[in-house]
């Protein structure tokens, strides 16, 4: 029987570390789940900015109303986009203010739209605005 000498000795000889490519089939499933989902939440983005593509050309021209009566016809511009016609047209003094009561979350004073060549208050334009961002279309009763 042949003594072991410690010349003959090796270091262990460890594998290479794995390689990052091909991935596991696993990573390439979360991977398509990852991308399906940054896919869904970009379209349901761009819906959502489409959708309310309005409001922000009703804040841009509100920026430029002056009077009472251009904050209404504002107002009624983009009421007009997404409550029928019939509905908003017609709509003047206390039936508008209630109207906007109705559908936002602010009180107007139907006073604000009689007094039409008044200059805008500050607090107009700003209930208008509020109104613009939050106004409601579902779960409304008719006047």
């Amino acid at each position: 029987m042949k003594q072991a000498s410690l010349s003959d000795l090796r270091d262990i000889a460890l594998p290479d570390a794995p390689g990052l490519w091909p991935f596991a089939p696993g990573l390439w499933i979360a991977l398509a789940l990852l991308a399906l989902v940054i896919a869904a939440v970009i379209y349901m983005l761009r819906k959502r900015r489409k959708q309310n593509a309005y409001r922000r050309a009703g804040l841009l021209l509100l920026k430029n109303a002056n009077t009472n009566h251009e904050v209404s016809v504002v107002l009624k511009r983009v009421a007009l986009v997404v409550f029928p016609r019939e509905e908003v047209a017609a709509l003047h003094g206390h039936a508008w203010a209630t109207f906007l009561n109705e559908t936002g979350p602010l009180k107007f004073e139907a006073q604000a739209f009689v007094s039409s060549q008044q200059n805008a208050s500050t607090e107009l334009k700003t209930n208008a605005a509020q109104w613009i961002r939050s106004h409601q279309t579902e779960g409304r009763t008719s006047c």
